[in-house]
């Protein structure tokens, strides 16, 4: 075998000859940046399901706003539309606590303890946060029996009783503690310690931000690790750079095997931060969330 720098593309360019050490450094290197992107795809794609609920719910108390009387048909419209938001968080939260343990392993093979720590990470949460409990039992609920929202509340209230007063408009929605107790899939330490309803956008809200600490950690836990990575491409391009006038676009690290009468290409690895551009992006924008559960959003001018 013999490894080699190229422009993976139809033309003349440079080649420069790697040892299988380097080769292999810069290919562990391309998989932990492709890990460390699911991350954070995986938690952009579960803050998107969230926003949608908060979205909904916007949207559900702006038309209440102006259109008070509703027949059956349309409490039943707005119910399923919350029950899908709501199904899409619970998922999508699954999703990203499932399989981000194993792209912590890519991230950190030499870390036997990694997958470990991460899941002490969701463990503490767990144990700390009723929401955080509620919102894994009520997952396991929608998936295997029945759905999430068991009524809706809109209500309206002036903000003062002098002239200067403004009709404030809510919408709320609603667990009900009676729903699960005929059910044995509910989990029934959970359901002991549940109030008879349970505030499922308040109860998102903490739920998330609990997913935010842990994310956080995980950030930091994999940080080193990451941008040692990002270094090795970086660095290699800059190389190829050099001996190319500048040019790197197409760049791949290739293996080959020695055949007649050509050597045959066997594996290649192409470089470029491009994409990864976009992981750090999604790092800027998702920072900590502190006092998500607190924060509330109002069409009033402040």
């Amino acid at each position: 075998m013999h490894y080699k720098l190229r422009i993976h593309a139809a033309g003349s360019y440079p080649e420069l000859d790697i040892d299988e050490a380097t080769y292999c450094e810069i290919y562990d290197a391309r998989d932990i940046l492709s890990a460390a992107m699911a991350v954070e795809e995986k938690y952009e794609l579960l803050l998107n399901n969230y926003l949608e609920l908060e979205k909904e719910s916007l949207n559900v108390t702006t038309d209440n706003m102006l259109y008070r009387s509703k027949d059956y048909s349309g409490f039943f419209d707005i119910r399923l539309a919350f029950n899908q938001r709501v199904v899409n968080l619970l998922t999508s939260t699954r999703l990203y606590v499932d399989q981000i343990q194993q792209h912590i392993k890519v991230c950190l093979p030499n870390d036997l303890e990694a997958a470990i720590t991460v899941r002490q990470y969701f463990s503490t949460e767990y144990d700390q946060q009723f929401e955080y409990r509620f919102m894994e039992a009520l997952r396991n609920y929608v998936q295997h029996r029945g759905l999430s929202v068991h009524s809706t509340l809109h209500n309206s209230r002036w903000t003062s009783s002098e002239n200067d007063g403004l009709m404030e408009f809510g919408t709320k929605l609603f667990s009900h503690k009676s729903e699960f107790e005929s059910n044995r899939t509910f989990k029934r330490s959970v359901l002991a310690e549940m109030p008879d309803k349970v505030e499922l956008i308040g109860a998102a809200r903490k739920y998330v931000e609990s997913i935010n600490n842990c994310h956080i950690q995980i950030r930091e836990m994999i940080s080193s690790s990451v941008e040692n990575a990002r270094s090795i491409i970086s660095d290699t391009i800059s190389k190829y750079s050099t001996a190319n006038n500048g040019k790197a676009l197409g760049l791949a690290a290739q293996k080959y095997e020695e055949s007649e009468p050509i050597d045959t290409l066997i594996e290649t690895v192409p470089l470029l931060l491009d994409w990864d551009d976009v992981r750090l992006k999604l790092v800027s924008k998702n920072q900590k969330l502190t006092n998500l559960s607190k924060r509330y959003v109002t069409s009033n001018c402040l």
